[in-house]
């Protein structure tokens, strides 16, 4: 009997193939423009699979015909015979609707909906169930579209595709015009003035926002409040920057160029090959951006009732070249088993010069010291994921096990001559070499495994550990301005180790009761730590850390006319690093020294937050209202020794409450302007004892980001983006500069309860212009801050003493930049053009049950 069902079902199944059409090119009249279609090949990078049981049995039916048909004519796109296991799998479909008939004798024909978009691209549709002698079973429609920005239960996603001013750039171009996120001058980001945690492809990573080019990143995800699912570090939240990976169908990629203004540029490509099981991917880019800065910082001190003044001028170059490569292969073991192995590599060089002049007394002495740098790292990244989807439609467990190990080593000479008060040397110049090396290896394996609970519930659980190893030599010589030897500094010298450990695991449960979303977790972690300095002997365990608990609660509520109402409440913790905890002093600038506090403790925020969303039809919003509180706030204060010399240490602080409002929108105006404004009122209060002394500081704020994309005649597009920053509260991350105070004097760390940071604002505007076929090449001209506005300014007054800090990089720059992509949306590019031998294959394939059309 079996026999004569494939028998049945061949013969069906050549009839689908004589009549199978699959649109690759649109239709082309004379001179290959397009004929009466007018349409362009729409992408064929959809995937739909699933499996056929018996819906008595349960046991897997073979040798069916699957057939996926237009919804216009009902003329068949492509279809096949399922496997001996019941599975089929159609891979390389447009984008579209269709209709899926499955036929099987003995049992109802089916008619299933399914809807490929950009969000639809892989589809498991699960065990269909055939049933004999029963009604026809529902028509289903899996729909989905792309827009600018995504609001989920606990995540918004921002697609970076086209943000043309940040082409050629780095990762902080990219952010800085994300909406809600701050990045200074020195690249420190920031979220609702707080510090959040930066992930990529949701991983720690030790690369840096400059060391990764904005052309390789897909999107970024803001998650203001995450939920138990997510790492419980970071004050303000998670910011994941995904990479891209490419996944179309053939060969395909694209190579880009760029130039700009003061010695820069760049260049590079990717490409992907995929076909049947396998998915191979590769990128590659450079970038040389040769950059200057200066600053200033004036300084008086009230010290045993008298008063010093300190001037100091900084002058620098810096000319970095790293380049960024990353490779990868998705293995695709059958319809629900994937694999995928991926690694980059990031290489890099930093030379730097600096010129700094200190004033003392209103001119009473000078000194002058230029300091010459060499900075190289190298950073690699392993990454091996499995993920394994369940016949049950979202069921699925997914392992990953991820490497990191980088290295770093400095060389650096400082030339310090005194001057007289009129600019003359003063005896012999002091001359010094610091050389460092260290290295970091971060290790993270995590398992994930999530399970639909009814109709409309979710179950999620997870483990995860997460290891680091930093090990850390700075060796600093003094030359002997007699022998001209150079002598070992132990008192500026160190070195240092540590390892974190952090165990965590969680569950969440998610569902809803008619238009009413709720979703609660609890994340568990604990956190191991030991640092030493081997060279003297000392170790620094902090008392035994207890787990810490880590709830949150997010609710919604789904109103008419696509509006949602959002409640949530999480719990978070900032621990404090090793640089923050070692007792050691850093005296490499011997006017603002720095110093660990080895009593630390971590930080912990409970934070609040109330949205509203709205869509309508070519436009929606965002708005919400939060509250965040922090204990035992990581802070920082300056004291000043001596009449010139400013020290600063870590403590916590006694108070911290931030509050604000925030509201994000987006509207598409005649069809061809979209515009995005995103801004954020906020309120700060803090509070830190040192030495009997009390230091508080509040302040309102707000930050406001406007993005305006436009589409031109003639294939151009122009997009404006403009970003304001009322006075604020200093943060502990704010400014700050290198390892050793590379940027000079003026580079310490600001202080919260200490320091505001004078308002500021720039403006970006990039234009792209589409040419060639399908607009396969394009040039972009992109000018930041075109007002050259762009500075850090931070005030600092204690009744010890009052500063002034002003420092200024490059920001104006001009950038030219061309892309051209390449290939076709067609695995059928690696096939041969029929030969006789081919036909004859292809027609006895016409009986073969695992051969698709």
């Amino acid at each position: 009997m079996k026999k004569w069902y494939l028998l049945l079902a061949a013969v069906l199944l050549g009839q689908i193939a004589l009549h199978a059409q699959i649109p690759v090119m649109p239709a082309t009249g004379t001179g290959g423009k397009p004929g009466a279609a007018g349409q362009r090949a729409l992408p064929q990078i959809g995937h739909i699979y699933g499996k056929l049981v018996d819906a008595d049995t349960k046991k897997p039916v073979a040798y069916a015909a699957v057939a996926l048909l237009k919804l216009r004519d009902s003329s068949v796109v492509t279809g096949m015979l399922t496997k001996d296991n019941g599975e089929f799998n159609f891979e390389n479909l447009p984008f579209g609707t269709f209709n899926m008939r499955i036929t099987f004798m003995g049992y109802e024909t089916v008619m299933k909906r399914v809807a490929i978009g950009p969000k639809t691209i892989d589809q498991d549709l699960g065990n269909l169930r055939l049933q004999p002698n029963t009604k026809l079973l529902n028509t289903v429609e899996v729909t989905g579209q792309k827009s600018a920005f995504t609001m989920g239960i606990d995540k918004k996603v921002f697609n970076v595709d086209r943000n043309l001013v940040s082409v050629g750039g780095t990762a902080q171009d990219v952010l800085k015009n994300v909406p809600a996120v701050n990045v200074d001058i020195d690249g420190n980001v920031t979220v609702r003035n707080a510090a959040p945690t930066i992930f990529v492809d949701g991983k720690p990573s030790t690369l840096t926002l400059d060391q990764i080019p904005a052309d390789a990143i897909e999107s970024v995800e803001l998650i203001t409040n995450p939920s138990a699912k997510y790492d419980a570090e970071g004050m303000s939240g998670i910011l994941n920057i995904v990479l891209k990976k490419n996944k179309r169908a053939g060969i395909n990629g694209m190579i880009t160029a760029g130039i700009g203004t003061g010695d820069k540029y760049n260049g590079g490509g990717n490409i992907n090959v995929r076909q049947g099981k396998l998915n191979v991917f590769a990128n590659y880019m450079i970038n040389a951006n040769r950059n200057w800065g200066d600053g200033t910082t004036d300084r008086t001190n009230f010290f045993g009732g008298d008063t010093s003044f300190l001037h100091q001028q900084s002058n620098s170059t810096s000319s970095p070249v790293f380049q960024f490569g990353r490779a990868g292969i998705d293995y695709y073991l059958d319809n629900r088993n994937t694999i995928s192995l991926s690694q980059a590599i990031v290489d890099g060089s930093f030379k730097n010069h600096e010129d700094l002049r200190s004033t003392f007394n209103k001119g009473d002495s000078l000194s002058n010291r230029i300091n010459n740098n060499k900075f190289g790292f190298r950073n690699y990244t392993t990454q091996l994921d499995f993920k394994h989807t369940f016949a049950k439609p979202n069921q699925e467990w997914s392992a990953a096990a991820y490497y990191n190990y980088s290295t770093n080593d400095r060389n650096g000479d400082f030339n310090t001559q005194g001057l007289t008060p009129e600019g003359v040397p003063a005896g012999k110049s002091v001359l010094q070499n610091n050389n460092s090396d260290g290295k970091t290896t971060f290790i993270t394996l995590q398992t994930d495994y999530t399970d639909p609970v009814g109709k409309t519930g979710k179950l999620e659980l997870g483990l995860k550990t997460t290891l680091r190893n930093y090990t850390s030599n700075y060796n600093v010589f003094d030359q002997d301005t007699t022998t001209g030897q150079y002598n070992f500094n132990n008192q500026l010298s160190n070195d240092y180790k540590y390892k974190e450990q952090i165990y965590a695991g969680y569950a969440n449960y998610s569902g809803t009761v008619g238009n009413f979303g709720y979703q609660g977790g609890l994340r568990v972690e604990q956190y191991v730590y030991s640092g030493e300095i081997p060279s003297e002997g000392k170790e620094f365990k902090p008392t035994k850390a207890r787990p810490g608990f880590f709830p949150s609660v997010y609710l919604s509520q789904k109103f008419k006319g696509d509006q949602e109402l959002q409640l949530n409440y999480s719990r978070r913790v900032t621990r404090p690093n090793f640089f923050q905890l070692i007792p050691y002093r850093d005296y490499t600038d011997p006017l603002n020294q720095r110093e660990g506090n080895p009593n630390l403790r971590p930080e912990y925020t409970n934070s609040i937050e109330f949205s509203y969303a709205k869509n309508w039809k070519n436009s929606n919003v965002l708005g919400s209202i939060y509250y965040r509180n922090t204990n035992n706030l990581l802070s920082t204060i300056a004291t000043p020794l001596g009449k010139d010399t400013l020290l600063t240490t870590y403590v916590n602080a006694n108070k911290n409450n931030s509050y604000g409002a925030e509201l994000t929108g987006k509207s598409t105006f005649f069809g061809i302007w979209d515009v995005m404004g995103n801004v954020n009122l906020y309120r700060t209060e803090i509070s830190v004892t040192q030495d009997n002394q009390t230091y508080s500081n509040s302040n309102f704020s707000w930050l406001a980001k406007i993005n305006s994309d436009t589409k031109l005649p003639a294939n151009f597009t122009l997009q404006v983006t403009g970003t304001y920053q009322s006075p604020t509260i200093a943060l502990p991350n704010s400014g700050g500069g290198g390892r050793g105070g590379g940027g000079g004097g003026f580079m310490q760390i600001p202080t919260s309860a200490q320091g505001t940071i004078k308002g500021f604002s720039y403006v970006d505007i990039g234009l792209k212009k589409d040419f060639l076929k399908n607009k396969m090449a394009s040039l972009t001209l992109a000018l930041s801050d075109v007002f050259n506005t762009r500075q850090y300014e931070l005030n600092q007054v204690s009744p010890a003493f009052a500063q002034d800090y002003i420092r200024k990089r490059e920001s104006r720059i001009l950038r030219l930049t061309f892309a051209y992509r390449f290939g076709k949306f067609d695995a059928q590019i690696f096939k041969r053009k029929n030969t006789k031998a081919d036909k004859e294959n292809q027609q006895q394939n016409m009986g073969d049950p695992g051969q698709s059309f």
